[in-house]
């Protein structure tokens, strides 16, 4: 498939921002560690800003921006419709515990909330690829684990960072240490990557070029698509990359997205400083950035079957 920038700022923006309401309510509801100053006055507006930011960068992928409004009509049967819907239900809610925070008293039931709209956006994100049975490479539970697991680590580190930028040594989240925690997450994303690799090398096309074409025969073989151009087939389901930079791409993403904050978050457990965690969640995001890319370029749409060779 071919990559949308649009659509892999959207998802990586939003999901760190509900890696970070994610724990954030998570705390709350364990320990009401985290002050209202430091909600109302950092962590929360960082959340809305990313979330906006997403919003904005998914607009860019609409031909009719001024229509968007009719996707979320389809909610009954449409996975899209439901993201529409769920997405800005988790920004009014962000925005009420905002408020909330700003007064000095954020009810728990509003943190039940803020779960559960969090929970929602990821599963409505994920199966709009999830459910597009023909395309096998994301027809499975592991591509929701994915987006829920990378979310949760890039929101986490960057909860950490605020949290060392706001510099109250008495705003502790959790017991256990966050860098401990954000490299278990990443260490638990990098090897669920490295399976689903492994699981899409090995994936077979369910069908042929004889099925592809309708022409029966043992021995057919394409030499042209029988257009003498490029057209919305050949525009929108290839990503117009060579093998070469496909495997270089994916080293990249094996180092940014996990090994080098893996190695940060390290050294953070035994000697917390802020520019290194400043650095490994750089680093994650535009390895995350690679790593989208990467996951609609590798989805192999079975009209390829079809469309292999332009002359």
């Amino acid at each position: 498939m071919r990559p949308q920038f649009s659509i892999i700022f959207f998802t990586t923006l939003a999901g760190m921002a509900q890696g970070l309401l994610f724990f954030i309510a998570l705390a709350m509801l364990y320990s009401h560690a985290a002050s209202s100053q430091f909600l109302a006055h950092l962590a929360l507006p960082v959340a809305f800003i990313l979330l906006s930011l997403g919003l904005l960068a998914s607009f860019f992928h609409l031909g009719h921006p001024e229509r968007a409004w009719r996707a979320a009509m389809m909610w009954k049967t449409s996975w899209l419709s439901r993201e529409v819907i769920a997405l800005p239900a988790l920004m009014a809610v962000t925005l009420i515990v905002f408020f909330c925070a700003a007064n000095g008293q954020v009810p728990t039931w509003l943190w039940i909330d803020l779960l559960i709209c969090t929970l929602a956006l990821w599963i409505c994100t994920a199966k709009i690829y999830q459910c597009i049975r023909f395309i096998q490479e994301w027809s499975h539970p592991s591509t929701m684990i994915n987006f829920i697991l990378l979310g949760l680590s890039s929101g986490l580190i960057l909860l950490e960072l605020l949290i060392g930028i706001w510099g109250d040594t008495g705003t502790q989240i959790i017991d256990a240490p966050l860098s401990m925690l954000a490299f278990l997450l990443v260490f638990t994303s990098f090897n669920l990557k490295l399976w689903i690799w492994k699981r899409n090398q090995g994936l077979k096309p369910k069908s042929n070029l004889s099925t592809a074409t309708g022409i029966r025969g043992s021995n057919i073989r394409q030499t042209s698509m029988g257009l003498m151009g490029g057209s919305f087939n050949t525009r929108e389901f290839f990503h117009h990359q060579t093998d070469r930079v496909i495997a270089n791409l994916r080293k990249i993403i094996l180092l940014c997205t996990y090994v080098i904050p893996m190695i940060l978050m390290a050294y953070t457990i035994a000697i917390p400083n802020v520019l290194m965690i400043a650095l490994a969640l750089i680093i994650q995001y535009l390895g995350l950035l690679a790593e989208r890319w990467m996951f609609f370029a590798e989805a192999n749409h079975p009209q390829n079957l079809y469309y292999q060779r332009v002359s």
